[in-house]
Formats: C-alpha cells, structure tokens, sequence
C-alpha cells in the first residue's frame, strides 16, 4: 500500500497542535494565579504581646510566617505592611517594609523579627496603603490580613471594603483573624467579604499556618 505523505503530514500537526493546546492549558492555570501580587499586612500593636498557650500572639505568627513564606514567595511575588510596632498608644506605625517581590520571605521575616508588639490597631490605614502598593502595579493582587484586634484608631474597615470593591475589583482582601474572639468581628471581615475575598478564623499555630498557606499560596505544578 503507498503512503500517504500528505496524510501523515495531517495528522502529525494535529497531534502537535493537541499537544501545545494542553501545554498551554496547564502552564496557564497556576501561572495566572501566581502572576497576581500579594501584600502580607501584619500586626504588630500592643495586643500580639499578649501570651496565648505559653506563648506571646506575635511569636506564634512569626513562627506560621517562617513555616510558609519561603515556598509561597518562590512562586508568588510578595510584600509585607506593618501596622503597630510604635512606643505609646500611637496609631502612627503603618509602614510598608517590603514592596512585591519574588523570594521575598527572608526579608519579610527579618522585618517581623525585629517588630515589638506596641501602639494602636490601625489596620483599615494598614490595608489601604496594601492595596495602592498592588494598584501602582497595575496587576491583579491579593491582601492577607492577619490581626488579633479591631480597628481602634477611627477609621472605617468595611467604608474601605466598599470603596476597594467599586474602585479596584482586581484586588480582593483575605481576612485572618488571630485570637480575635469579639462579637464585632464583622466590623473587620466586611475586608473579605465586600471585596471577594475569605475571612478565617485562627488560634493555635497549626490553624494560622494553614490560613496562610492557603490564602496565599499558589497552585503547584505535580
């Protein structure tokens, strides 16, 4: 029997073109997720020096920080904003430490191992200062949240939530809450749940490692 070049030929770019569409496919679903920035907002106000379980609050959230930051920032590009770490009762410790970056984790953890708990819980100022870092980027972005309080110095989490929602909607606030057994805890997951994004609750090592992990990490390629 002759062979069909021009049919062999066919097929050939058939199964390549097969080929490269799937490719495609599975280079795009993790690549997309890790392509969108993240900002870590961390606590640091006088509460974090409270002891839970033999341990100040801030250690424990330093130690979930060092088990997961390494990996994450291999694939994610991720920063960190602090908020507290100011002698006195001041709400003027918001400061962005460590713009996104790619295998950011050993700068992020040398920024929280020096931070002492002290001062206010200026979070909304925190998450607003997050999300125009991700917005000059010009690129989708998460926000992770972790804090042990309420907003205390008179701004409005969930007036934020809504402006966030209507202004910047590539942008989408997690929420973990750290020992924060308050009724009013809505005044803070208003974050998550207006902008699309989750809101955890967390109180032992464990449960704080797993909703970092989660809200920040990316898909892994097996």
């Amino acid at each position: 029997m002759p062979i069909n070049i021009h049919s062999i030929l066919n097929r050939s770019r058939t199964v390549i073109s097969a080929i490269m569409m799937v490719s495609l496919v599975l280079a795009a679903s993790p690549a997309t997720a890790c392509q969108e920035n993240a900002m870590l907002v961390f606590d640091s106000s006088g509460s974090m020096s409270t002891a839970r379980d033999g341990e100040r609050k801030i250690d424990t959230a330093r130690e979930a920080a060092a088990d997961i930051l390494p990996d994450v920032t291999s694939r994610r590009p991720t920063g960190l904003i602090t908020y507290g770490g100011v002698p006195g009762a001041t709400c003027s410790g918001v400061a962005l430490k460590v713009p996104p970056l790619l295998q950011s984790g050993g700068l992020i953890l040398g920024e929280l191992g020096m931070m002492e708990p002290s001062g206010q819980t200026p979070l909304t100022d925190a998450v607003s200062l997050a999300a125009e870092t991700l917005q000059s980027l010009h690129k989708p972005g998460v926000i992770v949240l972790v804090t042990d309080g309420l907003e205390n110095c008179g701004y409005n989490a969930c007036a934020l939530a809504q402006k966030l929602k209507t202004g910047t909607p590539n942008i989408k606030v997690h929420v973990i809450g750290f020992h924060l057994l308050d009724p009013n805890e809505n005044k803070v997951s208003c974050l998550a749940t207006l902008t699309g994004g989750t809101y955890t609750s967390t109180n032992s090592l464990e449960s704080l490692r797993k909703a970092l992990k989660t809200t920040l990490g990316c898909p892994r390629i097996s």
